[in-house]
């Protein structure tokens, strides 16, 4: 499957909300002992990587060329 300039968009903005949530849902696993702190910013590290992944597909990738037909 081929992914288009468009679906990186998506997909990164998609990854950000999540990355914001957890950003805010996080702290409190923390306080409740749900999670460790450790845990915690090990998991938001991996999601800012992901973040930057699809930024940086979506910056690299070609531009989509419009349909004539």
């Amino acid at each position: 499957m081929e992914y288009t300039k468009t679906d990186f968009e998506n997909m990164g903005k998609c990854v950000k909300r999540e990355l914001e949530l957890r950003k805010r849902v996080y702290p409190k696993w923390v306080a409740a002992k749900r999670m460790s702190q450790q845990k915690a910013d090990y998991e938001i590290r991996e999601m800012e990587k992901i973040c930057n992944y699809f930024d940086y597909m979506y910056i690299y990738s070609e531009p989509e060329q419009k349909k004539l037909f």
